[in-house]
């Protein structure tokens, strides 16, 4: 990852430790909250964070890397072919284009929807979360602490729009502070809970 990182500007943190910090452990630390089972939709994944890790750490994951921009796609395809994991894959395209009706993913089919590095999208994506996730399904969006963007605040009540936006499909199922290594500070997880029942 260094190595292309130097030649393709994959991240904008360089060092190995920051990457180690900010990019490794900030996808695992959370994990404890996530599905460790089914299909986990990565949106954003960029050199493959938080999906790889979590693919890595819960091998039952169907894990699907979704990610447009062409080199960073380069990248992981070159990657996954060096892990040669069971059931990793990475999708050239953007959340929006798996929306539409000739999407390849099967509605009501994810038990997990992650979104790390990318700001949560407002309109339009709350209803292709409340159509992708399954009964039970998990939307967790992570976050740092001084970012207020996005429906919430860290330390108050998230606002209701995403669930609003999602016909009340999904449902705030809480946010969970966790703490990287000195001095980089606590960051937080949000998830949400789709609320289809069975058969839906």
């Amino acid at each position: 990852m260094l190595d292309w990182n130097q030649r393709h500007n994959l991240t904008r943190i360089t060092r190995p430790e920051e990457i180690l910090i900010k990019h490794l452990l900030d996808s695992l630390l959370p994990a404890r909250w996530l599905p460790r089972q089914g299909l986990a939709i990565d949106i954003g994944t960029g050199a493959g964070f938080p999906g790889v890790p979590l693919k890595i750490l819960y091998p039952d994951l169907d894990m699907l890397l979704v990610e447009s921009h062409g080199k960073k796609v380069s990248f992981l395809k070159v990657l996954l072919g060096q892990l040669q994991l069971e059931r990793l894959t990475v999708l050239s395209t953007r959340w929006e284009d798996l929306a539409r009706a000739d999407s390849p993913i099967t509605p009501a089919s994810a038990a997990l929807i992650a979104m790390r590095a990318v700001k949560l999208p407002a309109k339009g994506f709350a209803g292709f979360a409340a159509r992708t996730l399954r009964p039970g399904g998990i939307l967790a969006y992570w976050k740092g602490s001084n970012q207020p963007e996005g429906g919430s605040s860290p330390a108050g009540k998230p606002e209701p729009e995403l669930t609003k936006q999602s016909g009340g499909v999904l449902a705030f199922a809480g946010a969970h502070e966790y703490h990287l290594p000195p001095p980089y500070g606590s960051r937080f997880i949000f998830l949400w809970r789709s609320q289809l029942a069975e058969g839906d």
